[in-house]
């Protein structure tokens, strides 16, 4: 199942941009929320009872890309293959996590939050310059990168457990050393190929077709020419921003969602704060004593904390990005005085109060406008289920779509030749193709009869109602209508069939010993040389797949390679070995590249074996992985 994403991992730059964010810090953190659309975020990625959505996985990618582009400064152009590769690779990422996850409830795996303390407590991320653990560090990486303590912790111990499950394992299988020369040879081996390429575009034909083949294959392929169902739509569409409009708010009103979203309407408070940290109290107060002779803080956490400046400035903080234990001390506090020793889980701290930046708080009248819009579009969703029932009622005994819009002053769009893969013949307005983008829709009005109103379907804006009103069942073209497209087929047909029986023939002669050179001179086929390749190097127009498998044919001998109706005949011509010597850093470097490349194959190996026990499924078409 996982395995088919692989191919879409083939460019240079793909795998850049996936082993850059890989490897960044913030590969460590995850995506915990994300916009819920009613009816349409579906599950994606499933391993038994656990999932992943598809607004999930949007968000995921676009901050892959957002990462991307600022890791390569912007200057790289995200096209529809990157795109997909990268999220092939988001996909596989999320799908092995699930999998290694579900294979530690089976076997009772768990992760203490002791073990999980003294991980954090040793990452070089969070130390300061004495190689000491540094809470303020810790924080700002996690204020910097907008994470919480909680998201990070619950992404640390999934790389904790893809370490037990899967990586050591794979560890235990070593590459030996004495091999380590014969894969350097190996890996900066050449060889140099000559080609020939039979496309059967460049066939020419001799001959047009005939009245009476063009009528034989109208006869013999009539399913071919069949068009398919298409149904005429008429449709109306009520806008949730219309509904709002009509609604009153009260001053009453506004004021209760003032006070009880105040928190967006207030800049909190912010403190420029120093601090330093000490594993004892003892030390703690060492250093107050110190400052309150009036020493420099900066200079005492140098000599007494062993910080350095950036790690003892924590910036300007908020009361509520504080630690518990301190936060209200810390803002009861005025500027300049000394606050500590005071003891939390990351020790004991001296914190100081340089400056105060003052809480702003917007005034009603300034927002009174923006809220009442903001109330009008929650009162709207609660009015449009009350319009919807009402319709459906209407519908119920008896009304038309033409009376439904006449009573809510709607316009009836018109849809003509719609068909089941959502192309159409004409529409009445561009507000077709929005409605139509929605799969629900062209499902939804597909699933009734002539003259029926369908169920309400959520649009972006608010809500469709759709009748069918003609529909046009499946039939063959007439001759007439499929003339040139037969004459198209017809002449691919033929020009498939010379090529293939040029193929033939070469390789007929190829097997009989003549030279490519002499075989491409009597069929006017052109050869080409390449340049010395690499074994993990594609040429010819051939993908990584052919390129290896043309490599590993053996000089003299030919590979006949088929990609798109394009063969491509490839004969190894001279094999260039490298000079070696005893490159003691080319044989470190080959060893630790097979090592890697094992441990990844087992690794993925064994994540399969688990997967085998469970309900796995990727929605590759939901995804846009589909071919």
């Amino acid at each position: 199942m996982i395995s088919k994403i692989r191919k879409y991992q083939d460019s240079w730059l793909t795998k850049a941009i996936l082993a850059l964010t890989a490897l960044s810090f913030m590969s460590l953190f995850g995506i915990s929320g994300y916009v819920n659309r009613a009816g349409k975020n579906r599950a994606v990625i499933k391993v038994d009872d656990m999932e992943i959505l598809q607004d999930e996985m949007n968000i995921k990618l676009q901050n892959s890309i957002r990462k991307a582009q600022n890791m390569f400064g912007g200057n790289v152009e995200i096209t529809e293959d990157i795109r997909k590769n990268i999220l092939a690779g988001l996909v596989k990422q999320n799908a092995q996590d699930m999998i290694i996850k579900r294979q530690a409830q089976k076997s009772g795996a768990d992760i203490s939050d002791k073990l999980i303390e003294k991980i954090i407590s040793s990452q070089p991320e969070f130390m300061d310059a004495s190689g000491h653990f540094s809470p303020a560090l810790l924080h700002r990486q996690l204020a910097y990168f907008d994470m919480t303590e909680n998201e990070y912790i619950s992404d640390l111990k999934q790389n904790v457990l893809s370490r037990h499950l899967v990586y050591s394992p794979s560890e235990k299988i070593i590459f030996p050393s004495f091999m380590n020369k014969y894969v350097v040879k190996i890996a900066n081996q050449q060889k140099i190929f000559q080609y020939i390429r039979i496309n059967p575009a460049d066939m020419k034909i001799d001959r047009d077709i005939t009245e009476e083949e063009i009528e034989q294959y109208y006869q013999d392929f009539a399913p071919q020419f069949e068009a398919p169902e298409t149904r005429d739509i008429a449709f109306i569409e009520l806008k949730i921003a219309q509904l709002a409009d009509s609604i009153d708010i009260s001053d009453e009103e506004i004021k209760a969602y003032y006070n009880d979203n105040i928190q967006d309407y207030v800049i909190p408070e912010k403190r420029r704060i120093l601090q330093m940290v000490f594993d004892d109290k003892a030390s703690a107060e060492s250093a107050l004593a110190e400052l309150k002779k009036g020493s420099d803080f900066y200079r005492v956490a140098s000599d007494k904390a062993h910080q350095d400046k950036e790690t003892t400035f924590l910036g300007e903080v908020t009361e509520d990005a504080l630690l518990p234990e301190i936060a209200e001390k810390v803002f009861d506090a005025d500027v300049n005085q000394n606050i500590g020793p005071l003891q939390t889980e990351f020790g004991w701290h001296i914190l100081r109060i340089t400056g105060i930046i003052a809480k702003v708080e917007t005034p009603l009248a300034k927002v009174k406008s923006k809220i009442t819009s903001d109330i009008r579009n929650e009162q709207a969703y609660d009015q449009a289920q009350n319009v919807i029932n009402s319709i459906e009622d209407e519908i119920g005994k008896g009304a038309d779509l033409n009376s439904i819009a006449r009573q809510y002053n709607a316009k009836i769009q018109t849809i003509q030749g719609l068909k089941e893969d959502g192309s159409f013949n004409s529409s009445s307005s561009g507000l077709a193709k929005n409605i139509i983008a929605d799969s629900d829709f062209v499902e939804t009005v597909f699933s009734y009869n002539e003259n029926e109103i369908s169920q309400p379907i959520e649009s972006e804006n608010g809500f469709v109602f759709a009748e069918t009103k003609k529909i046009h069942d499946a039939h063959i073209k007439k001759l007439s209508d499929v003339r040139n497209d037969i004459i198209k087929i017809w002449t691919e047909n033929e020009k498939s069939a010379i090529a293939q029986e040029i193929v033939n023939d070469v390789l007929a002669e190829m097997e009989g010993g003549d030279s490519l050179s002499d075989i491409a001179t009597r069929f006017k086929l052109s050869v080409k040389t390449t340049a010395p390749v690499k074994r993990n190097e594609t040429f010819a127009g051939l993908n990584s797949a052919q390129s290896d498998e043309a490599y590993h044919t053996a000089l003299g001998n030919y590979k006949s390679l088929n990609s798109s109706g394009i063969t491509t005949i490839v004969v190894p011509t001279k094999v260039i070995n490298p000079e070696i010597g005893n490159n003691t850093q080319k044989m470190k470097e080959a060893n630790l590249g097979m090592n890697k490349e094992l441990e990844q194959n087992l690794a993925e190996e064994l994540i399969n074996s688990y997967a085998k026990d469970m309900d796995v499924r990727i929605k590759y078409k939901l995804l846009g992985l589909e071919d």
